[in-house]
């Protein structure tokens, strides 16, 4: 059939079909357990889910040193040298393996902060930390085989790794959630993606066969960059995520916090779609490319292809979205359809910045990534703060679309400035 030989014949829509097994089945299962845990926790139990996700989302990128997106830039730019890219592999692995054994020390030896910082009235014992503190270390260690694998432009080993890791954490979560309630959900957040370990290991095994205990320090230097940029982002984001949810519930209660989470899981179901795709396909391009022209090819796939498909998305989630939060979650969250909206609004933004965002990473570009990224958590955070106490949630969903409208028209204006130089 004519489609399908086109398929084959155009790289982007190959792995784009390659990955559409992979996200139906991580978004089945993402639906699948956001159901669970809102029958059995509540929007209340949402808000701590949220606040832990955002938590472990920073330390995940404190634990990684923030070197994901540089582990992919530099496995890719080594291939043809495979010396040099063992050696980077054995350098990363080593590393990061003993950062994450020393994070996950951390987090059990403190157990006892984190309870009153990040679970306000929540009644369960530090043990709850200690089990995510032994879960910790298989999940950071799965995230950096992840992206070596992307790296080595593995399509194939990536998507079977997200779809049965999906499968295993839904196991996983369900099992959790129904003897443990609360508690279970909150360990989840952990102990879902950790199980992905076992796979990314043996989708590996003939490079970790070759696995040696050995630093060349050149290599890390290198990769400090990505560790300026990507802990920037990625700790003080969640942090900020954390306050903003802190001054909601102080406002306006942990049910409205909970609707929150509820809108955030419902973003996660879809962008799975764009990120994945972007990790897979045009991050890798985007390393790969050494001219303005190459750069505008990238671009041109993107926001002519995937990007009007996202939208015909999101324009599908509005029109079904009575019938689908009632199906997602329980009937106690219906007055999040009145806000979607704004989420939807929200989330196309998001996803028209996202690759020009991925660019400084490929480009290497600190200062420009540094400057944009901490000026657009800046405006989120004052907003949020302007806009909370009197429209609460609302006000939130409209801090956030007007913060990723302003961000994307920033980086528009930054990409046109250099291509013009």
């Amino acid at each position: 059939m004519k489609w399908r030989q086109y398929i084959k014949e155009h790289e982007l829509w190959r792995i784009t079909s390659i990955n559409s097994l992979s996200v139906l089945v991580r978004m089945g299962t993402g639906l699948i357990s956001a159901k669970v845990v809102a029958l059995c926790i509540g929007p209340a139990g949402m808000a701590w889910v949220g606040n832990l996700r955002n938590f472990i989302t920073a330390v995940e990128n404190i634990a990684t040193l923030g070197m994901t997106n540089g582990i992919v830039k530099y496995t890719t730019e080594y291939r043809n040298d495979p010396n040099k890219q063992a050696a980077f592999i054995n350098t990363v692995l080593t590393v990061l393996t003993a950062v994450a054994l020393l994070t996950s020390l951390g987090i059990g030896s403190l157990a006892v902060l984190w309870n009153p910082m990040l679970l306000e009235g929540f009644t369960a014992d530090t043990s709850l930390w200690w089990w995510i503190a032994a879960a910790l270390p298989w999940y950071l260690v799965a995230i950096v085989l992840v992206a070596i694998l992307n790296g080595l432009e593995a399509f194939r080993e990536v998507v079977k790794i997200q779809t049965f890791g999906a499968i295993l954490g839904l196991v996983a979560t369900v099992g959790l959630v129904y003897y443990y309630a609360t508690w279970g959900a909150l360990l989840a957040v952990v102990v879902a993606p950790a199980v992905s370990f076992g796979l990314s290991a043996w989708a590996l095994r003939n490079t970790l066969h070759r696995f040696q205990l050995r630093v060349q320090w050149s290599f890390i230097r290198d990769l400090s960059h990505y560790s300026l940029m990507a802990l920037a982002s990625s700790v003080v984001g969640p942090w900020v995520l954390i306050l903003i949810r802190k001054k909601l519930i102080a406002f306006h209660g942990l049910e409205q916090a909970g609707y929150w989470e509820a809108l955030n899981r419902l973003s996660g179901f879809y962008f799975v779609f764009v990120t994945t795709l972007i990790g897979l396909y045009f991050l890798p391009k985007l390393v790969q490319s050494e001219s303005r022209a190459a750069d505008r090819e990238v671009f041109r796939a993107y926001y002519g292809k995937i990007i009007p498909l996202f939208g015909l998305g999101l324009l599908l989630i509005y029109l079904l979205r009575n019938p689908l939060i009632t199906f997602l979650y329980t009937d106690e969250f219906q007055p999040i359809t009145a806000v979607l909206i704004w989420q939807l609004l929200g989330d196309f933004c998001k996803a028209l910045a996202l690759l020009l965002g991925y660019r400084f990473f490929a480009k290497r570009q600190t200062f420009q990534f540094l400057i944009t990224e901490m000026g657009s958590l800046a405006l989120l955070y004052f907003l949020c703060s302007l806009w909370i106490p009197s429209y609460g949630l609302l006000g939130l969903l409209y801090a956030y679309t007007l913060n990723y409208a302003v961000y994307f028209l920033l980086l528009v204006l930054l990409y046109r400035f250099r291509q013009s130089q």
